[in-house]
């Protein structure tokens, strides 16, 4: 293997890849990228954990075929100090790379390109154009409420459903729940599909910042994302997502609207003397008035309140308020709905002005 090739693409490929390489896996390859020639004009960097794979054809010049895989972290490091603008990688005995770049050169360890599990066909895969956009914004309301806890496959990611024309993202970690609805030229999907959570976050880095139309499809029980000549493919969860429907309150005996920045602000600065552990806050509301209240035997307590438009009866509840300030960090408007039946019940959030939003927060005793 011989190819020289632009710096700045080949680091653009390795960005990527090194997200996705696993450097915990046991199957030590899997912390590795694999470089391999595709012709005389292009060679393929990918990187995988065989449940999410990034393939990047980039173009290049190359003088000898063949493949080699490398430390991802450690070769992403190396390119990205270069000086000049072209990389010369070269494959010598023993699988051993030497990357010469100016008056710079270094040789590097790796392991042969066929130890490396196979990687998806996704070329053959049938795909619809998407606004990556709207995608992107879609995965920002609802990704933060994906559960942290692997042994709960179910709740570890979000779940899409699309007609064609109008998307649906939902998440819950078992506290809160996010919904999201869009409008969304994609996929006609039958049923939905549970995407994992380091693959939304994976597609979420492929398409941030992009304009053009990306290529959307599910083939499987795979997930295709492609843009440019990058192909993101992720490994869908076959687990089962919760009936989120029967999660969201269809009743409440309340409804306060109060102005999104003002809760936002008091939210962030009552937490302050809240719970390290359980972050919890309480909000009274009363005609007109909504109280925020955080108590800690350790530090003290901070109380503050906002006016709003509200003229039911007084109610106090306990909430976690880390989870009202991530909802609000992603909700548009001026103005936050909340709906409130009683201290014990969920409490739904959304947009005064759009219900195609929505979070559904689970209430704390405090």
């Amino acid at each position: 293997m011989d190819f020289k090739i632009e710096k700045s693409l080949l680091q653009k490929g390795l960005s990527l890849a090194a997200g996705i390489a696993d450097r915990k896996n046991t199957l030590p390859i899997l912390a590795n990228v694999l470089i391999r020639t595709d012709g005389k004009k292009k060679i393929i960097c990918a990187a995988t954990d065989l449940h999410v794979t990034l393939i990047a054809e980039l173009p290049a010049k190359v003088e000898k075929e063949g493949g080699l895989t490398l430390a991802a972290k450690q070769f992403g490091d190396i390119v990205r100090g270069l000086a000049s603008d072209e990389v010369h990688i070269t494959r010598t005995e023993q699988n051993w790379a030497e990357i010469r770049n100016g008056r710079s050169e270094f040789k590097v360890v790796g392991m042969a390109d066929r130890e490396y599990p196979k990687l998806p066909a996704a070329a053959e895969a049938k795909t619809v154009e998407i606004k990556p956009s709207v995608l992107c914004e879609m995965i920002g309301k609802t990704g933060f409420s994906v559960s942290n806890d692997e042994t709960r496959q179910h709740l570890a990611g979000v779940l899409f459903e699309s007609d064609g024309n109008r998307a649906r993202m939902v998440s819950t970690d078992g506290h809160r729940l996010s919904k999201v609805e869009r409008d969304f030229q994609g996929p006609v999907l039958e049923k939905g599909i549970l995407i994992p959570r380091k693959g939304i976050m994976e597609i979420r880095r492929l398409l941030e910042g992009r304009e053009k139309p990306c290529a959307f499809g599910v083939d499987g029980s795979n997930l295709i994302v492609k843009a440019d000549e990058l192909t993101l493919t992720v490994k869908l969860s076959d687990s089962q997502f919760p009936p989120y429907q029967q999660v969201i309150p269809k009743e409440y005996e309340r409804k306060v609207f109060v102005p999104r920045d003002a809760l936002l602000d008091a939210l962030k600065r009552v937490s302050i003397m809240a719970s390290d552990k359980t972050f919890g806050v309480r909000l009274s509301v009363e005609k007109n008035w909504l109280g925020i209240e955080a108590d800690s035997p350790d530090m003290g307590n901070a109380r503050e309140r906002i006016e709003v438009s509200y003229q039911g009866t007084p109610v106090t509840v306990g909430f976690n308020a880390r989870y009202f300030i991530d909802f609000l960090s992603e909700l548009d408007g001026p103005e936050v709905q909340i709906e409130v039946a009683g201290e014990l019940d969920p409490v739904v959030l959304r947009s005064s002005d759009s219900g195609d939003y929505l979070g559904v927060v689970m209430p704390m005793r405090l």
